[in-house]
């Protein structure tokens, strides 16, 4: 009897302790003879990377709505409630880690404290190319002169071009929101922005324009510190589209072995690629392709390992759905201020730009502006 009435005492406080919002461990046990409370959940997984690995920095499991511990950004993890034996508690964890057949994949989506949904709308309307610019939250400088250079192409984002920057947390965060709500052109990611995340930013825009930019015909996404001659990147598409259908474009190497040098800043260690040699790659300052292909590498992204280096995790992505990298003549070249209809003919990207020079290109154009 007394088992019998401190059951129900608990079955009646259960309500009171949800609407509180505590969280429990997933097995909560009454004592050996009463039946034990399981709660069958979805894990939320926090990741990080450092150097070139992808670690879990934690795994929360809860009985009840939970607000994702993320700075700003809120979730809702789902319930789902079953009472079972305790003996059935090794198949429960066999159940959800089953969910992740592949360790460090994208399996999931990654989650966007700014995400300007609208920038592609309205969906009615044709968009002939996205461009999505890594940049890191100290460069406000930099991207202002871009909106002031050659994103003065996309018309405020309102024309048949559209861009947005993509940037992930740190110390900065506030300082971003304040800047979007004057720009509306930030994406945002729950990660850390650093150099080792670059992977986490691509994937992060390639999921973005798959679900809000659905209208757009070519994606090109390239960095802040690359120059993007406009004109010279719609002529490479127009005579490049067919190809584009099913590769990525743009200053693309057929081969490339992995730098195993630790000094490097593309180190990459046996740990995290054995292979010889990369499956090529185009670099990551600039390459342009098709919203179909870039929906195929969302998708392969969930049996794809992470992969700090990601100019080669699209590679990667791309040699394992069959498709190719296309070689395109025109990205990374040198800025010719002596010859500007050469410009024209062949400019496509410049990289590493800085602010003044950037300016300086933007002054003297090749073609009305």
């Amino acid at each position: 009897m007394q088992q019998g009435n401190f059951r129900k005492k608990v079955v009646r406080l259960l309500p009171f302790i949800i609407s509180l919002g505590l969280v429990f461990p997933m097995f909560c046990y009454i004592n050996s003879n009463v039946r034990s409370l399981k709660f069958n959940v979805k894990p939320f997984v926090i990741y990080d990377t450092t150097n070139d690995t992808k670690d879990v920095l934690e795994k929360l499991k809860t009985y009840t709505k939970l607000t994702k511990i993320h700075t700003t950004s809120q979730t809702t993890v789902e319930l789902n409630q079953t009472l079972s034996s305790s003996t059935d508690k090794h198949d429960q964890e066999e159940e959800i880690d089953g969910k992740h057949k592949c360790n460090g994949c994208f399996s999931e989506s990654i989650y966007l404290i700014i995400d300007n949904k609208d920038i592609c709308k309205p969906l009615n309307m044709s968009i002939d190319i996205l461009i999505m610019i890594t940049s890191s939250p100290q460069n406000k400088l930099i991207r202002n002169a871009i909106r002031d250079t050659w994103l003065k192409h996309t018309k405020m984002n309102k024309g048949n071009i559209r861009y947005v920057f993509l940037l992930g947390e740190s110390s900065m965060t506030k300082e971003l929101e304040k800047e979007n709500v004057q720009t509306k052109d930030i994406i945002l990611g729950s990660f850390r922005d650093t150099y080792n995340n670059l992977t986490y930013k691509t994937l992060m825009s390639f999921q973005w324009a798959t679900k809000h930019c659905k209208n757009a015909q070519f994606v090109m996404k390239t960095d802040d510190d690359v120059y993007v001659h406009i004109p010279g990147l719609k002529r490479v598409i127009k005579d490049n589209a067919d190809a584009l259908k099913t590769a990525v474009g743009g200053s693309c190497y057929r081969v490339a072995n992995p730098i195993r040098d630790k000094g490097s800043k593309y180190y990459a260690s046996f740990e995290s690629y054995q292979e010889k040699t990369y499956p090529g790659y185009c670099s990551g300052t600039g390459y342009v392709t098709t919203l179909n292909v870039i929906t195929k590498i969302v998708k392969i992204s969930k049996e794809v390992p992470f992969f700090h280096l990601e100019d080669v995790y699209v590679a990667l992505c791309i040699n394992k759905i069959g498709l190719r990298l296309h070689p395109i003549i025109g990205f990374m070249l040198a800025y010719d201020f002596g010859n500007c209809k050469n410009n024209d003919q062949t400019l496509v990207t410049i990289h590493q730009v800085s602010v003044s020079m950037l300016r300086r290109i933007w002054e003297v154009p090749c073609t009305p502006n």
